[in-house]
């Protein structure tokens, strides 16, 4: 495995420039993960000409960068998790009703995990689960407009697939995080603005996570963290798809109780993950600061 790999490998395909949304309806859940290690390059893209010059966030839309219109970032930060008692209790999602008892049952009862993020340029999107997480679904929606959802989201990768995390994507789009276990991997799957799928990409190699937090922020890109019985490792992802902490990713923060970390990207220089710590007298919680390298910061009750 090369440890010293800066660069992830993007094991989906960046989609040609002018794909119609009904050119792969067979690909349209997201093609199967690599359980191979992360490779230092990208592979191509299946439009050689394209390849030597790809665009931040294509858009299948056939739009050309130059006349992409400015759209206002999607807000830093994690998905906003909720449960639901029952399907119909999210106001937002009433339209979306008959189209999620086909999902998961007219007569399913809750409660369900509900992840929510704002998109760039608005609109919204949201991850519902079981209580267990299982059978999650991805809508996209622009109020009440469904723009697209996503039945199978972790499709095609190798089962059991854990923790299932939303995020914005690529210009308009959704990005989704999970742990593949069996290959002891976090990938990453997204979809760009009209649905259509967009890349998949190795994030991180760890042998564990029972926990996974997501954050983004515009300049940043991604950072995620699992953890679990033995510690946590971040990675960060950036909107270039290159990962910045090396295959295994960074150790942060402490050895606690498993949970989900909550992340924060505080500025274009630093950000923090706050967790539980086991301390004489009971748990405490804690936050760690980091730089852009991983780096714990001077005033970090983290730093070494």
């Amino acid at each position: 495995m090369p440890r010293a790999a800066e660069r992830l490998v993007l094991v989906g395909s960046l989609l040609a420039w002018g794909c119609h949304r009904d050119a792969a309806p067979a690909a349209a859940e997201g093609g199967p993960a690599s359980a191979s290690p992360p490779s230092p390059t990208l592979t191509p893209t299946p439009n050689a000409a394209e390849a030597s010059a790809p665009a931040p966030w294509p858009s299948s839309s056939g739009r050309l960068p130059a006349e992409l219109p400015l759209l206002a970032p999607a807000p830093s930060g994690e998905a906003v998790r909720t449960t639901l008692p029952s399907l119909d209790r999210d106001p937002q999602l009433r339209a979306q009703l008959p189209l999620l008892r086909e999902h998961f049952g007219a007569d399913t009862k809750g409660p369900l995990l509900e992840q929510r993020i704002e998109r760039a340029g608005g609109g919204s999107a949201v991850l519902l689960a079981r209580a267990d997480e299982s059978d999650p679904i991805v809508l996209a929606l622009d109020r009440d407009r469904l723009s697209f959802t996503r039945s199978r989201p972790v499709a095609g990768i190798t089962p059991p697939v854990l923790h299932a995390t939303i995020a914005p994507g690529p210009e308009r789009g959704v990005a989704l995080f999970a742990f593949a276990q069996a290959s002891h991997l976090v990938a990453a799957r997204m979809w760009a603005d009209d649905g259509n799928p967009y890349a998949e990409v190795v994030v991180l190699m760890t042998d564990s996570c029972d926990a996974l937090s997501v954050a983004y922020g515009v300049g940043w890109g991604w950072v995620i963290a699992c953890s679990s019985s033995t510690g946590t490792r971040a990675q960060r992802l950036r909107e270039d798809l290159t990962g910045s902490w090396g295959t295994d990713g960074a150790v942060v923060g402490t050895i606690g109780p498993v949970e989900r970390p909550a992340l924060v990207l505080e500025n274009a220089h630093t950000w923090s993950l706050t967790q539980r710590a086991k301390a004489v007298g009971g748990d405490r919680t804690l936050t760690f600061r980091y730089d852009e390298d991983a780096q714990p910061m001077p005033a970090s009750p983290g730093a070494r």
